[in-house]
């Protein structure tokens, strides 16, 4: 074989051949954009579903920081209890989608509330433990937008 007919086979089979591997990186790339996608539509919405029961929990000890009278318990109000109950739920349904930082966060909060759902209130006479709940609760809510990458 000599140059010429060497360069007529890569001729004919190097544009074959770039297609193909054009073709595989791709495919490969276009799947691992769709996983991405699919999990980032997942992670917002498990941020969602834990952003609104951290939220209406912050609320709900509003009252009890500020010792406002003007601040009511609203209509809509869940206790620390149920509260705890969600919160664990929306923790299991979301487990998959949340990183390590995050899972611990929600986990010790789920600790904290039921700690502090064994306490009666004549236990708080010289602490407010709300405020501390509250703070605990942003921190949680902070780890888990973090956790999102969308800055």
């Amino acid at each position: 074989m000599n140059n010429l007919e060497i360069f007529k086979w890569l001729a004919i089979f190097s544009p074959i051949i770039s297609g193909i591997i054009v073709g595989v990186v791709t495919h490969k790339l276009s799947n691992r954009s769709k996983r991405i996608e699919i999990l980032y539509q997942n992670k917002i919405r498990a941020f969602n579903e834990l952003h609104k029961i951290l939220i209406d929990y912050r609320f709900e000890l509003e009252p009890n920081i500020y010792n406002n009278p003007f601040l009511e318990r609203s209509t809509d109000a869940k206790g620390a209890v149920e509260t705890l109950s969600l919160l664990n739920n929306a923790l299991v349904r979301n487990n998959i989608y949340l990183n390590e930082e995050s899972r611990k966060s929600v986990m010790d909060l789920v600790t904290k509330i039921n700690f502090f759902c064994n306490f009666q209130k004549q236990d708080f006479e010289n602490i407010n433990p709300y405020i501390d709940m509250a703070v605990e609760v942003k921190r949680v809510i902070d780890i888990l937008y973090k956790d999102l990458n969308l800055k």
